[in-house]
């Protein structure tokens, strides 16, 4: 009876030990999610800091240089396995879009008076955009909560450009970036899925960031002079650009990847506008307004919406 009873008592996993390390995965995940939209989110923030020591261009075109250098010199002491030369090609073709267009677009955009939440929030519409692009290319079906979804993303979008709204050429021209910012990284995404499918992380990106640092290199010599100032605050907020958003974010991003999929992780992004649109009222003194505020969360219901609901 007591061997039974002990039996019992085993075989109904009541192990102290496998629920320490259960919670303490569980706490790992947390942080490493947290992790993720700050330093997502924040990289809208080191790009306005640079911004103000350097031009568009050259701040995008030194951010990919550094980190992809310091990739390449990760793969190179862990003698990690590099693509094909065809694959090579397809890599450097999805860094310029998602890295180079993205980010740079981002960077002229602000620098043209858009504010860091709202540059964010155009940004965050991309799955709902590059979905609707999957269409033709990946033969993909956008489902009605979808295009609810982009619907109301959309409508967030006018509502928080509305707060601010300025018709001169120069903001229109900075919403533009973004627009181009957008089709940058849904077409990359897209790009992404179809030819770049398995990549290491480490070589990978390493190739996807110095493609993009040759692509905003020549409009960096050729229309900005490389405009530069290295002052000292200049430095923080250049390699927090290269080494905290482009390697540990991406970092983070691949690691939660590999635990979970792909709608869980990506359903994070839809809370980067908010932190943005907060980090910015604290580090910018950027005025966070009724329409902005309310353009925010229409859009974050939006994308959310699109993310949760299946025909």
């Amino acid at each position: 009876m007591r061997t039974n009873e002990a039996g019992a008592a085993a075989s109904s996993g009541s192990d102290p030990g496998g629920d320490g390390n259960a919670q303490g995965h569980a706490a790992r995940d947390l942080l490493a999610r947290v992790l993720l939209v700050i330093v997502w989110s924040s990289g809208f923030i080191s790009g306005k800091l640079g911004l103000r020591h350097s031009a568009p261009y050259t701040f995008a075109t030194l951010r990919f240089a550094i980190a992809g250098s310091v990739l390449l010199a990760v793969a190179l002491v862990r003698r990690d396995a590099w693509p094909g030369w065809r694959q090579l090609g397809h890599l450097a073709v999805a860094g310029v879009l998602v890295q180079g267009v993205q980010f740079s677009s981002v960077y002229v955009g602000m620098e043209l008076g858009v504010p860091s939440g709202l540059a964010a929030l155009i940004i965050a519409l991309y799955p709902l955009t590059a979905s609707s692009l999957a269409v033709p290319v990946l033969r993909e079906r956008v489902t009605r909560g979808q295009s609810l979804g982009l619907v109301l993303g959309l409508g967030g979008v006018a509502l928080a450009v509305s707060e601010n709204l300025h018709l001169d050429g120069g903001y229109l021209a900075g919403l533009g970036f973004l627009v181009l910012a957008l089709l940058g990284v849904s077409a990359g995404t897209v790009y992404q899925k179809r030819f770049c499918g398995g990549m290491e992380p480490v070589t990978g990106n390493a190739v996807q960031l110095l493609a993009a640092a040759v692509a905003t290199v020549l409009p960096a010599l050729f229309v900005e002079g490389f405009e530069v100032t290295f002052a000292t605050a200049y430095w923080p907020a250049l390699l927090w650009a290269a080494v905290v958003n482009s390697i540990v974010g991406v970092g983070l991003l691949y690691a939660l990847l590999q635990r979970h999929g792909t709608g869980q992780v990506s359903s994070l992004f839809y809370l980067v506008p908010m932190i943005t649109a907060a980090l910015a009222a604290l580090l910018l003194d950027q005025r966070l307004g009724p329409l902005m505020l309310g353009g925010l969360v229409m859009a974050t219901a939006g994308t959310l919406l699109a993310h949760r609901i299946r025909d």
